[in-house]
């Protein structure tokens, strides 16, 4: 059985490439304690940010072991979503072939060492225990406003999601309807649209879905 992967290895996964060509400095991450850490797409970079100011909205981090504890906890996740990404997509973010049983089996061992982390910073579930000091009625009225703040976020998903489709969807009929040069001319070829779809629908629900997590207060409790 070969063996699990250290923090090492796994961290060294998201420098290797610094050493092989120029590095474009929009794709260069900063952590909580100044690590430079290279990832390999913009969208790589955006989620790196979203997910540092997260956790320093939500959590206090005071001594630099704690700062660099973080920065290897968003490194791993960082990977763990690459490779989200890379099977969804059955390809890398280049179109290219990679070894899908090296990769899951990284991504496992990625996820295990996550866990492990967020533990030793006292953010995994079980160290959620802010619910468990609640009375029971101030229990319930928070569990019915909150379920009331998902539901407005879900009414604004769906509507988000049905404005996408809708633009979605003309931009197919479009295509259909046109000819080569037309399609060039209103940009809808297959290759435009799928560009829309990571460019705009993709981003557009995820900054819906940002902004709610970002406001929504931690509140799970270990059950």
């Amino acid at each position: 059985m070969s063996e699990r992967l250290t923090d090492e290895e796994i961290l060294a996964q998201l420098r290797q490439s610094e050493e092989e060509e120029e590095i474009d400095d929009s794709l260069v991450v900063n952590g909580s304690s100044g690590t430079e850490y290279i990832v390999l797409i913009p969208e790589e970079a955006v989620w790196f940010r979203s997910a540092l100011d997260k956790y320093q909205e939500q959590y206090s981090f005071d001594n630099i072991a704690d700062l660099q504890d973080l920065d290897r906890l968003l490194a791993m996740e960082l990977l763990s979503y690459r490779y989200s990404a890379w099977m969804i997509r059955e390809t890398d973010y280049e179109g290219n072939q990679y070894d899908d049983k090296v990769v899951r089996k990284d991504k496992i061992d990625i996820d295990k060492n996550i866990i492990s982390v967020k533990a030793h910073l006292g953010i995994g579930r079980k160290n959620r225990v802010e619910s468990e000091q609640e009375s029971t009625a101030d229990y319930i009225s928070n569990l019915l406003q909150r379920a009331g703040e998902f539901g407005v976020h879900r009414d604004a998903q769906n509507a988000k999601i049905l404005n996408l489709f809708m633009d979605l969807k003309t931009l197919i009929g479009l295509h259909d309807r046109s000819d080569d040069e037309e399609r060039t001319h209103n940009r809808v070829h297959q290759e435009d649209i799928i560009e829309w779809i990571r460019k705009v629908a993709i981003p557009e629900f995820a900054e819906l879905d940002d902004h709610f997590r970002v406001n929504q207060r931690i509140w799970q409790k270990e059950l």
